[in-house]
């Protein structure tokens, strides 16, 4: 069965690191883009999250993981 499952995930376009890495990306912009809301009262946050957009919080935060694996490539050498 395990084999069978491996196969099926080699033939996938994306491999299970890549996936984890995306969802966990989605799930910190999706955090930042609330945290960012929510500094706001209420009657503006409609306003706002058209202003900053889930694609915006989605690049800070792979400007970020760049920035980090940059440092631990840094770091590596």
């Amino acid at each position: 069965m395990k084999s069978s499952m491996k196969a099926a995930m080699s033939s996938l376009p994306y491999d299970s690191l890549e996936m984890l890495l995306a969802f966990h990306v989605s799930e910190k912009a999706r955090a930042k883009l609330e945290q960012y809301i929510t500094q706001f009262p209420e009657h503006l946050h409609e306003v706002e999250k058209r202003r900053y957009t889930l694609e915006q919080a989605v690049k800070e935060v792979l400007a970020e993981v760049a920035e980090v694996a940059l440092l631990i490539k840094e770091l590596e050498s």
